[in-house]
């Protein structure tokens, strides 16, 4: 049954790749090798959920189609998107430098790297840690930048076969890892783009499926609650209106209904004696909206402890009065994971990748994060400690006693020179002085 199903497809497939308009291929265009698709939007639900991961587990045809479907309706939601950005931000927003093997900071190479493309760069390979790879299509060179820099879809990025798929499922494409394979200008496809894979956590696949699945199923239930609140509000919350008439002709009784219907910020009515308009409330409007507001909350806390490592994360300032040391404890923790993972990417691929198209990145230098924090934090301590021991010198002093100098530089690191006070004048006027006054009265 199954490999009828998908004979059916590579046929379709192959019936398409006929009657398609041929495109001369250019790897620094990836999307020439694409056809066209869009990826549709579908309702999400827990069995489709599940759907998506068993489709990424098959055994002879893997596709990662219905996971890419399901994390594109997922990110939309606010509460996830904001925790993306902080998590990625954590990363983004630190300094780095490319350091020659004895640590030496190599700034005219630093300066090269450190424009906007090189961010989005960075910002594509972090993606990764969420939708568990990225494919990035580098473009042309120009004035040693990459302006057309972007991400293939992916869709039509197969993480097993390493390939980039010509159509949605199909189960062929151009490899982007063989050396041998070139577009039809003889440039290698492996030089132009680079794949940042994430590690596979179960085993079954050469890749993981990154954080947003875990977190797929608590964004469907926060989606779905969204709508259920909206409902409760509207049956519940909102006074409900009874129109009392006695009137049987059924043009006045529709001019009543119409009155309750068009009832709105100003809403107005004209009854005869014996109409009544009445507004019904329910006990629920007042409480009832707290289950959702739990739920709710439960929810985003359980997201933010997926991808921020701490409950209260999104909501808290470490640093500041009244919130716990441990949130500052599990940025710190993701900063390094991110940090540490770029890293690696740019050491093992992107350094040999930059330097084949002509960046000169000598042999032997890594690109590192500058510990500015870090380093912040060390001078701080150190810096407490020395104005401890200057005040208990100051304290001798004031006593009639002396820290002996050595002692001093021994526990602070600090060269300091004694002050030399002048010596004591004796009372009187000195002999220019007295010149002065003899100036005056002769």
């Amino acid at each position: 049954m199954g490999s009828k199903k998908y004979r059916n497809k590579i046929k379709t497939e192959l019936v398409t790749q006929a009657n398609a308009v041929p495109v001369k291929q250019n790897v620094k265009t990836p999307s020439s090798y694409i056809f066209k698709q869009t990826l549709s939007r579908i309702k999400q639900s827990v069995v489709s959920w599940r759907m998506a991961l068993h489709e990424a587990e098959q055994e002879w045809y893997p596709q990662r189609v219905k996971l890419q479907q399901l994390y594109q309706d997922t990110v939309l939601n606010a509460h996830i998107e904001a925790c993306m950005n902080k998590r990625k931000g954590l990363t983004l927003l630190k300094d780095f430098g490319f350091f020659s093997p004895d640590g030496k900071e190599d700034e005219n190479l630093t300066k090269l790297f450190r424009k906007s493309w090189f961010k989005n760069y960075m910002n594509y390979a972090l993606d990764a840690r969420a939708y568990g790879y990225s494919l990035i299509s580098l473009g042309d060179i120009v004035d040693d930048t990459f302006p057309k820099l972007n991400v293939i879809p992916r869709y039509n990025v197969s993480p097993e076969r390493l390939t980039i798929q010509h159509f949605m499922y199909s189960i062929t494409g151009v490899p982007f890892t063989d050396p041998s394979v070139k577009d039809d200008y003889g440039n290698r496809v492996m030089d132009w783009v680079s794949w940042v894979p994430t590690p596979s956590e179960t085993g079954v696949s050469s890749c993981g499926y990154g954080y947003l699945y875990k977190i797929g199923l608590l964004e469907i239930f926060l989606r779905n609650l969204l709508g259920q609140n909206g409902d409760f509000v509207q049956l519940f919350s909102q006074p409900y209106r009874v129109g009392m008439t006695s009137k049987t002709e059924e043009n006045e009784r529709e001019e009543l209904a119409q009155t309750l219907e068009d009832m709105g910020s100003s809403g107005w009515a004209i009854l005869d004696p014996t109409d009544e308009i009445k507004f019904l409330e329910t006990k629920l409007g007042g409480s009832g909206y707290e289950g959702y507001d739990n739920f709710e909350g439960r929810l985003e806390a359980k997201i933010s402890k997926v991808i921020l490592r701490h409950a209260s994360a999104m909501d808290s300032t470490p640093g500041k009065l009244g919130n716990p040391e441990d949130v500052k404890e599990a940025l710190e923790e993701v900063q390094k994971e991110d940090s540490q993972f770029f890293e690696d990417h740019m050491n093992e691929v992107g350094n040999d990748k930059f330097r084949v198209l002509g960046f000169n990145i000598p042999v032997g230098y890594e690109f590192k994060f500058k510990n500015d924090s870090e380093e912040f934090e060390h001078k701080k301590k150190e810096n407490e400690v020395n104005l401890e021991v200057a005040t208990i010198a100051k304290t001798m002093k004031e006593a009639g006693m002396k820290m002996d100098p050595s002692y001093f530089t021994e526990r602070t690191g600090i060269d300091f020179e004694e002050i030399k006070e002048p010596a004591p004048v004796k009372p009187g006027f000195t002999p220019k002085q007295i010149d002065k006054l003899k100036n005056l009265y002769e």
